[in-house]
């Protein structure tokens, strides 16, 4: 009996099939693989389909055992080739799970990466949406409807502090010299209270994209009225009792420098702010009877060319007095923004200013390392106090009007008395000094550097430091006592807006 053989490899066919077509017999999965590369008979090249094959019935065939297994030794042998191999593909196998590991983490370290960088674009798309809303609304607001209340000053002449503004300031700072020496003041924040002082309330609220809260004020007549100002350039009214943002004041093109509440009674809840972009803003509120109300600009103050640094509003309640670094200071009718008195080309530019409680003098700290005391009505300078190594960033006088506090870049703090005057103490700290703060009665004086201090009157001339308060992990940049110093409020780089209070 004839063997049957595959036309394709000449060995005996597992599975065999015949072309009547070719007249030839193959193994089956030789001759499919020919027909779906070529679709024709290897052996004959006929034109041939997988329909053309005809399966066979035949015996199946048993292979015979190689002449390499017949024995023990060669079975053995076969046993270690197995054997080998199965080790090899192991081997392969496990590098080939070790560098699928690798990639898979690697896929899933960029995946977390992208998913990082998809959340901060869309944390700054919104606050670009944010900004260009208050941009929309800052158009808005300057369209010419408001041309009034936005008209540049400097086309308008000063008035000059005429003899009945004059007659109205010294009267004002004689009542004020009287009251001061009888002055008692039973509702203050004793010694022992103030020591126990701590952080009682951290927020965080303005634009995070702009790091940075430069300046703050406390109402003096409700503690729970806290005024910032940013370098997302916003001013906001924070409800401190409540602990939420009442306003939100949008219309300064750069950060704010500076914000007072209006003391005037009947004033409702207006607010004046200073800016980088040169200009002063007085903010008046929609309802005398609720502060929270929305606010609007009144007017704004274009006097000056350069960063307008510091605010300070006269006893009077009527007068504003701005500083910058265009080398200017001016004194404006708070109720109208015109000017009064502007007093430009001076020997420095100006970091601070402020006018003495009684109204007749003001001092001004200067990038020149001094500080000038000014006597309004001459509008000259009367002193020059020196000392300070590097710009005097802030300044503040005390409630009895005897002794002034300034700080610098270099890092210290020198208290003077006016009546000499005389430097009769010098603080020293780590790092420039951005904030003193005397609280309304003179007795406790904050001061704002790396961390905020607070120190009282050991003696008539000389302080002792009462509390340090270590919160804020970046500069502190402003300070303000809320009434009867039960309170304290500071601004820091690190974005936050603190509240300290006694401890219960």
């Amino acid at each position: 009996m004839s063997t049957i053989v595959c036309a394709i490899s000449g060995n005996v066919p597992e599975e065999p099939v015949f072309a009547p077509r070719t007249g030839h017999v193959y193994e089956k999965r030789l001759i499919l693989k020919q027909i779906q590369e070529s679709g024709k008979c290897p052996v004959t090249k006929d034109e041939l389909t997988q329909d053309d094959l005809r399966p066979m019935k035949v015996n199946k065939a048993v292979r015979p055992r190689p002449a390499s297994a017949t024995g023990v030794p060669g079975m053995l042998n076969l046993l270690q080739s197995e054997w080998d191999q199965l080790m090899a593909e192991t081997y392969e196998m496990k590098t080939n799970l070790d560098t699928t590991r690798k990639q898979l983490s690697h896929a899933l370290y960029q995946h977390d990466a992208a998913c990082r960088v998809i959340a901060r674009l869309l944390r700054e798309r919104d606050a670009a949406r944010a900004q260009v809303a208050q941009l929309q609304e800052q158009l808005a607001s300057s369209m010419p409807t408001d041309s009034a209340s936005e008209r540049p000053q400097e086309a308008e002449a000063e008035t000059g502090l005429t003899p009945g503004i004059l007659q109205r300031m010294e009267e004002t700072a004689k009542g004020l010299s009287k009251k001061r020496k009888q002055r008692n003041f039973p509702d203050l924040n004793p010694l022992d209270e103030v020591k126990k002082f701590a952080c009682a309330g951290s927020q965080a609220f303005h634009q995070s994209t702009a790091k940075g809260v430069l300046c703050v004020d406390v109402h003096q007549a409700d503690a729970s009225r806290v005024v910032t100002g940013g370098v997302d350039n916003q001013v906001i009214l924070f409800d401190a009792a409540k602990e939420k943002v009442a306003q939100k004041l949008g219309g300064h093109s750069k950060k704010v420098t500076a914000v007072k509440f209006l003391p005037a009674p009947g004033s409702g809840g207006g607010i004046i702010s200073a800016s980088q972009d040169s200009t002063v803003r007085l903010w008046t509120c929609s309802s005398a009877a609720d502060w929270r109300s929305s606010y609007t600009c009144a007017y704004t103050i274009r006097r000056h060319q350069a960063e307008v640094t510091a605010l300070s509003i006269h006893p009077l309640s009527q007068y504003l007095l701005t500083a910058a670094l265009d080398k200017s200071w001016a004194i404006s009718d708070l109720s109208t923004g015109r000017c009064v008195r502007h007093m430009q080309d001076l020997a420095a530019p100006y970091c601070c200013a402020s006018f003495h409680p009684d109204g007749l003098i003001l001092a001004g700290g200067t990038q020149e390392k001094t500080v000038a005391v000014w006597d309004v009505k001459e509008q000259n300078i009367v002193a020059t106090l020196e000392g300070h190594e590097d710009a005097v960033e802030t300044l503040s006088f005390s409630g009895n009007g005897y002794y002034l506090a300034t700080g610098a870049r270099d890092g210290s703090v020198k208290l003077w008395d006016l009546r000499k005057p005389l430097n009769i103490q010098t603080l020293k700290f780590d790092g420039p000094v951005h904030s003193v703060a005397f609280d309304t009665t003179g007795s406790y004086l904050a001061v704002g550097a790396d961390v905020v201090k607070v120190y009282n009157f050991e003696t008539k001339t000389s302080l002792a430091e009462t509390v340090a308060l270590t919160e804020h992990t970046s500069r502190v940049m402003g300070l303000c006592w809320g009434p009867n110093a039960k309170n304290l409020a500071s601004v820091s780089m690190d974005h936050s807006l603190k509240i300290y209070e006694a401890k219960k």
